[in-house]
């Protein structure tokens, strides 16, 4: 394979979570093709010359239902005449506008987290003439995951026997979301019944962040989970407004009820039900998985690498006795463990293996231009690309996690990122000067 220079676009100010710079880091560190990368957003100006690159893709830190292409990063790729790749997520926001930007920007291939059987009915072949659309996970094993952890005592020498960290999603989300805090709130309900020991909360004030989450999930014999993702789709981006106004309309409904005259008649059964990356985490740290029932992109099988709960807890009890088999518990974890992890069928590396493949294909099936491949297979070929072109992404820091209360924190990153670049250099550096006054 003839190896190549290929440009990721990304915004470097949404790398602050591990999940997205591994995300794009991986392609770093285990391509075959040489990854270059670059910053942007709708708010800066994009200069670099992509007609020495043989491919060029735009990573799903750049929302495209949200309209964040700026219109000199909309020219550059309109104009682009090499392979053109998207990495794309959360696509039941919007949805149309992803639909918009796919075609105005013109992409042969998009990596989508529509599982492949769904695929047609999100993006119709007739919408889409000449678009390949190739599924994948919205995450995979982290390198750090996947390496022996040391002093890692089995589930049964645990004294916590269920943990868990969740989060409120709005209705808009529908039942997917329901479940993120039903899930809790139920074993919650039955270990302080039943005087079991657990740790279970889904208020974002609980959350917790870096290697603390490690230490709490290695801390557990078992953590609760439920299926990620979305099944309600907002085509047209209207549904937010639709409940906003219905609520202030109508003040004293429940939850229950504004999801079933607004948000069920949306929901897609079975369109989006993901496996959440802390799956992966869990499995790694030989903490065994008690999750609703559910497909999990069939990366893992009930009975074999979780316990299954029914959705109306009605085998609670079967679940906690499992639980307190030492021998059932430890085998189940390193049964998980072989499956998942060991196996590397989930690693990034077998991730960008795939990726490196379908980019190949891509590029091979796009009309010949000699002069620009030359070009886009030459190692010493971009010596004069803007410097904001870099060998690996940027990982934002904005402050330390620790010291910022976690709502705080999070309204602290959403408000960041909206900020206009220019401004936001022109606070780092008085922000660096306030977090190293707190520290000293």
């Amino acid at each position: 394979m003839v190896q190549m220079n290929i440009l990721l676009v990304y915004n470097a100010t949404q790398t602050y979570t591990n999940t997205v710079f591994e995300h794009l880091a991986c392609f770093a560190r285990q391509s075959r093709h040489r990854f270059f990368f670059c910053h942007a957003d709708q708010y800066s100006e994009f200069s670099a010359e992509l007609s020495r690159f043989a491919a060029v893709g735009l990573h799903y830190s750049v929302r495209l239902p949200f309209d964040q292409v700026s219109p000199s990063l909309g020219k550059a790729l309109s104009e682009y005449g090499g392979a053109k790749f998207l990495f794309i997520q959360d696509e039941y926001d919007h949805t149309h506008r992803a639909w918009h930007w796919i075609k105005q920007l013109g992409f042969h291939l998009v990596f989508t987290v529509v599982p492949t059987r769904q695929i047609e009915k999100i993006y119709p072949t007739a919408e889409f003439p000449g678009v390949r659309f190739v599924s994948n996970l919205t995450g995979y094993v982290p390198q750090h995951l996947g390496d022996a952890i040391p002093h890692l005592s089995p589930p049964s020498q645990r004294q916590l026997l269920i943990g868990y960290r969740g989060r409120p999603l709005p209705i808009r989300y529908g039942q997917l979301g329901i479940e993120k805090v039903a899930v809790g709130r139920m074993v919650k309900t039955y270990c302080d019944v039943h005087q079991i020991s657990s740790d279970i909360s889904w208020s974002e004030e609980s959350r917790i962040y870096g290697p603390k989450w490690y230490e709490f999930m290695m801390s557990c014999r078992a953590m609760l989970g439920s299926e990620s993702g979305s099944n309600v789709f907002d085509w047209d981006g209207s549904l937010g407004d639709r409940i906003a106004d219905f609520r202030k309309e109508h003040p004293a409904t429940a939850d229950e009820s504004v999801y079933e005259k607004l948000v069920r008649p949306h929901e897609i059964d079975g369109a989006m039900n993901q496996v959440s990356p802390r799956v992966f985490e869990a499995i790694a740290f030989r903490t065994v998985l008690v999750l609703f029932e559910g497909s999990y992109s069939g990366v893992v099988q009930a009975g074999e690498h979780f316990i299954a709960l029914r959705k109306d807890g009605s085998n609670l009890d079967e679940v906690v006795s499992r639980l307190q088999d030492g021998a059932y518990v430890d085998a189940m974890a390193e049964r998980a463990y072989r499956d998942v992890i060991a196996s590397g069928k989930y690693s990034y590396q077998a991730f960008v293996l795939m990726v490196d493949e379908e980019i190949q294909r891509a590029v091979a099936g796009m009309p010949s231009d000699p002069g620009r491949l030359a070009a886009a297979s030459d190692r010493n070929s971009l010596p004069d690309q803007p410097s904001s072109i870099t060998t690996s992404p940027i990982r934002a820091v904005i402050t330390d996690p620790a010291e910022v209360p976690s709502l705080a924190r999070q309204l602290g990153y959403t408000l960041w990122a909206r900020l206009p670049g220019n401004v936001r250099s022109e606070l780092k550096p008085v922000l660096k000067r306030f977090i190293k006054g707190r520290r000293s």
